[in-house]
């Protein structure tokens, strides 16, 4: 948790060392921040039942000086997840401002390549039933919303592993921060349901037909993408506001959430798979995304994970004379 306090502060710092650099009122987007605060803090609690709950009934199989330990260290995470967010909020609404909008039109033409000529969407509402979009939104953001923005918290209410716990904090960190900052500044998109928007093609008018054909345009999803273009367009800063396509953090952050339940318990593998597989195909699906946003989230999240788990092997190793071999043998 230490590790994450500690990134949360310089990423607050750098949050708004950049709102002042590239927007015209960073005093004003700063207080914003300051002021949803409590806002974010208090939606833990009004979310977060169920692993409350989980968490008082380990009082009855656990160490009860073990679980204590844990509140404090549980409370600091709830405060630094808060500024975290919020400060990628202010980030992600002020990198157009950094690097304009310009790789829709190359992201769109590779996800229609990568596809043998068709774009992904296409192969979506093929597949899936017609749902109302409603129906969608419950399962691509109601479910997804309490534990990625609140990670750091129950990995401090369940998890004693201190090494586990670094691990997918740095994970964490990379989904936001090395997905969502980084690398989406270096490919500014705004995805396929914003694409004629910024690019000025029909290319995805098709999509659009489709979507408002389907009932999602007046979905809640619908209203939502409306509520992000609008704050767009007008320079707000909204909780949860911003725009960018490439690569997803939705997808990115559901990985880490599903590789770590796996790391726990295997069994759990093939459930995870198909959680990871329905933000994927639900972001092509509601026109968030094209599927190269996803695909690049997943290899990048897997491939740090490696890294890491690599990396945690070799300290172990270099740490535990049993295992070094007897050099007096040879």
């Amino acid at each position: 948790m230490t590790l994450f306090l500690r990134f949360t502060a310089i990423y607050v710092l750098f949050g708004m060392g950049f709102v002042v650099v590239f927007r015209a009122s960073p005093l004003a987007l700063i207080l914003d921040m300051a002021a949803d605060v409590s806002a974010v803090t208090l939606m833990f609690f009004d979310q977060g039942v169920w692993p409350l709950a989980v968490f008082c009934a380990l009082f009855f199989f656990l160490p009860r000086g073990e679980l204590l330990r844990r509140i404090p260290l549980a409370l600091a995470g709830l405060m630094g997840c808060s500024l975290f967010f919020l400060t990628f909020t202010m980030v992600k609404t002020s990198l157009p401002s950094a690097v304009p909008f310009w790789a829709d039109g190359v992201l769109g033409h590779v996800d229609r390549a990568m596809h043998f000529g068709v774009d992904p969407w296409v192969i979506t509402h093929a597949m899936l039933p017609d749902w109302p979009g409603n129906s969608f939104q419950v399962y691509y953001i109601g479910l997804w919303i309490m534990p990625a923005l609140f990670f750091p918290v129950l990995l401090a209410l369940f998890d004693g592993d201190e090494a586990r716990v670094r691990k997918y904090v740095i994970l964490y960190i990379w989904a936001w921060v090395g997905v969502g900052t980084l690398f989406a500044m270096a490919l500014m998109s705004g995805g396929p349901i914003y694409h004629q928007h910024l690019t000025g093609s029909d290319m995805f008018a098709p999509l659009y037909e489709t979507l408002a054909t389907s009932g999602i345009t007046d979905s809640v999803v619908g209203a939502t993408q409306s509520m992000l273009w609008a704050a767009y367009a007008s320079g707000g800063q909204n909780l949860g506001s911003g725009i960018s396509a490439f690569p997803s953090v939705h997808v990115a952050v559901a990985s880490v959430i599903g590789l770590y339940v796996i790391d726990r318990w295997r069994i759990a593998l093939i459930p995870m798979v198909v959680m990871i597989a329905g933000y994927q195909i639900l972001s092509v699906h509601l026109g968030w995304h094209y599927a190269i946003d996803g695909y690049f989230s997943i290899l990048t999240v897997l491939a740090l994970r490696a890294v890491l788990t690599r990396h945690a092997v070799k300290h172990d190793f270099a740490s535990d004379p049993a295992q070094w071999p007897d050099l007096a043998e040879n």
